[in-house]
Formats: structure tokens, sequence, C-alpha cells
């Protein structure tokens, strides 16, 4: 019975694994982009208004960026769906890459502000719970380790391409 509930099992831990991997490198890339951004005036003097909301006005900040992108993402949709499926494709991974950079960097803002709500914080150790048992787990994969290390040394050659052409 366990052989075959693994061999079930199997494709939707993979296909976890891809969704790990593609979220860690984006949520890393762009963290690293946001954080570039903080070094503007503008964009300083707006975290750090941001950083001193009081907790309902920082969940509804932390919201706010996802509610806007939402019509992006289902014009890209839209898009895919009537045969124009490169523009939507397009549309709809540019309101995902923006979206996951704005998520994380505010998050990153906003967490101190949101972890005071009770509902929030509790959630949040849900997510983090269930996220770092699929990471343990998929961490004892060697398949996966080797990918991993195939994707960081494709981005580490990539970073060193574009330092070279600058």
């Amino acid at each position: 019975m366990k052989k075959i509930k693994r061999q079930l099992l199997a494709p939707f831990m993979w296909l976890a694994a891809i969704v790990f991997l593609i979220e860690e490198a984006i949520w890393d890339w762009t963290a690293a982009l946001m954080a570039s951004l903080g070094a503007m005036r503008l964009v300083r003097a707006i975290e750090k208004r941001i950083v001193t909301l009081h907790p309902g006005w920082a969940l509804v900040t932390f919201l706010l960026p996802s509610l806007i992108l939402i019509p992006a993402k289902l014009i890209g949709l839209h898009a895919i769906a009537t045969g124009h499926w490169l523009v939507g494709s397009a549309v709809f991974m540019l309101a995902k890459l923006m979206g996951m950079a704005l998520f994380s960097r505010i998050f990153n803002l906003t967490r101190p502000a949101l972890m005071q709500l009770g509902w929030f914080a509790r959630l949040y150790a849900f997510v983090m719970r269930y996220r770092n048992s699929i990471h343990a787990y998929l961490d004892n994969w060697a398949a996966y380790q080797r990918i991993k290390q195939r994707i960081r040394l494709f981005v580490d050659a990539f970073k060193t391409r574009l330092k070279r052409k600058t």
C-alpha cells in the first residue's frame, strides 16, 4: 500500500520540487531587485512610511499589489484563451514577476506589523511549517539536490556574463 501511495504521489512531489526551485530563484532575484530600488530617495521615503504603519494598514498595504495585479493576470489569461498565447503569456508572466517583487519587498517591510495580528501570525507559522516540511522532504532527494546545484551554476554563470558585459 505504501509503495502504491508513493508512486501516486511521485508526480506531485516532482511538481512541488519544480515549483519550489522556480519560486526560490524568482523570490531571491526580485527581492534583490527591489532592495536596489530602495536606494532611490522617493522609494526609501515610501518604505520608511510603510514600516511605521499600524497592523491594519500594513495588511492593506501588503494585499494591495496583489489586488492591483489581478486584472493584469486576467488580461493575460484572456489573451491566451483567445489565441494570443505569446502576448498573453508575456503579460501574465510580467504581472507575476512584478507581483512577486512587490509582494516580497512589501512583506519584508510590513512583517513586524503583520505579526501583531494574531490570526496572521498563526497563518504565517502554519505556512512556514508546511513549507519547511516540504523543503526537508525534497532536500533528501539526490535528484533535487543535483537540479538545485545546476540551477545555481547556471545563475552564477549568467551573472558572470552580465558583469563582463557591463
